[in-house]
C-alpha cells in the first residue's frame, strides 16, 4: 500500500500576500454611471450631440493606414470596435492593418470575425493570409532545422576531439606505464647492486686470513709469502659468479622459447592495452601491436570492453 504524499508546506504569510493582489477590494469611484457598458454610453452620448463616433473613427483609421500610420489606425479601429464590437467594417480593416504589419496570425482571427458579421472579404484575401502563414511556419521549421543541423555538427566533432582525447590518453598511460617499469628496473638494480656488494664485503671479510703477530714481527720467506697469496686468488673470487651465471640464465631462456606463442587473453576489469603490453612484452609502448591483432577494439584501443577475448602476439616478429 504506498504511503501518503506528504502535505504540502505553505508559508501563511505568502497565501496572505497572494489574496492582498488578487482581492479586488478598491474603492469605486463617485459619479459612475449604475448601467455600467461605458463605451455604449459613450456612443450614445456623442450620437445625441451629433457627432458620428464610429463613421469619425473608421475614417481616420483608413487614412492613418493609407499614410502608412498603422500604429495609430489600429487604435483607432480597436475603439471604434470597443464602442461597437460588430461593426465587420472595422473588423475588415483592422485585419487589414495587421496583414501590412506581418501579423498574420491575427489577422486571420479578425478577418474570421468581420465573416462572422456577414461581410465578404476580398477575393484572395483569406488565401494570401493562409500562404503567409505556411510560409512564416516553413521559415521557423527550416530555421529549426539549421539549428539542429549546427547542434549535430557540434555534436560530431565533440564526439571526434572525444576520441582523439581517448587515444591521447592511452598514449599517455603508455608512456607512464613505460616510466614507472624503467623506475622499478633501477630500484631493483639498486637493490641488486646493494645486495651483491654487501655480500662481496662479507665473503672479502670472512675470507681474508688475518695477520698473526709473529707474522708482523718476523718477516717471512718469499716462498713461505706467496702462499696466502695463492689463498686469496681473484680466481676464488670470481668462481662463485661463474657457477652460478649458467643456472640463472637457464629459465629465461624457457621463458623467452615459450612466449614466441601466440596467446589468447580475457580482458578484465581496469585492463588497457597499455597494461597488457607491458604484462607480455615488458613495455606499455607495445599495446598497438595488440591493437593491429585485434581489429574489434579500434586502432586506438577505444572498443575495449570487459570479457573480450583477445589474441596476444608473439613478442619476437
Amino acid at each position: 500500500m504506498p504511503l501518503p504524499a506528504a502535505p504540502r508546506q505553505v508559508n501563511p504569510m505568502s497565501e496572505a500576500l497572494a489574496a492582498d493582489l488578487t482581492s479586488f477590494d478598491d474603492a469605486p469611484r463617485p459619479g459612475a454611471n449604475p448601467d455600467g457598458n461605458a463605451p455604449a454610453r459613450f456612443g450614445r452620448v456623442l450620437g445625441e450631440a451629433g457627432i458620428e463616433v464610429p463613421s469619425t473613427l473608421f475614417n481616420e483609421a483608413l487614412a492613418l493606414a493609407r499614410d502608412g500610420h498603422l500604429g495609430q489606425a489600429q487604435s483607432r479601429l480597436q475603439m471604434l470596435l470597443c464602442l461597437d464590437p460588430d461593426d465587420g467594417d472595422a473588423h475588415l480593416l483592422l485585419a487589414k492593418v495587421h496583414g501590412a504589419q506581418n501579423r498574420w496570425g491575427e489577422a486571420l482571427a479578425r478577418l474570421d470575425s468581420a465573416v462572422a458579421t456577414g461581410v465578404v472579404p476580398p477575393a484572395g484575401f483569406r488565401e494570401g493570409l493562409e500562404a503567409q502563414i505556411r510560409a512564416e511556419r516553413g521559415r521557423e521549421e527550416e530555421h529549426r532545422a539549421r539549428v539542429a543541423a549546427r547542434e549535430l555538427g557540434e555534436l560530431k566533432a565533440l564526439r571526434h576531439e572525444t576520441r582523439a582525447l581517448r587515444g591521447e590518453t592511452i598514449r599517455l598511460e603508455a608512456e607512464v606505464g613505460e616510466h614507472q617499469e624503467r623506475e622499478r628496473a633501477w630500484k631493483l638494480l639498486a637493490i641488486s647492486a646493494g645486495v651483491f656488494g654487501s655480500l662481496v664485503i662479507l665473503f672479502l671479510l670472512f675470507t681474508t686470513p688475518k695477520a698473526t703477530p709473529a707474522a708482523v714481527a718476523v718477516p717471512a720467506p718469499i716462498e713461505a709469502a706467496a702462499a696466502p697469496a695463492a689463498v686469496v686468488a681473484p680466481a676464488e673470487v670470481v668462481a662463485p659468479a661463474e657457477v652460478v651465471a649458467p643456472a640463472a640464465a637457464a629459465p629465461v631462456v624457457a621463458k623467452a622459447v615459450v612466449a614466441d606463442a601466440a596467446k589468447q587473453h580475457t580482458v578484465k576489469k581496469g585492463e588497457t592495452l597499455g597494461k597488457l603490453a607491458a604484462k607480455y612484452y615488458g613495455k606499455s609502448s607495445a599495446w598497438e601491436k595488440i591493437a593491429r591483432a585485434n581489429p574489434q577494439v579500434g586502432p586506438d584501443g577505444g572498443k575495449l570492453a570487459v570479457g573480450m577475448t583477445l589474441t596476444i602476439p608473439p613478442k619476437s616478429p
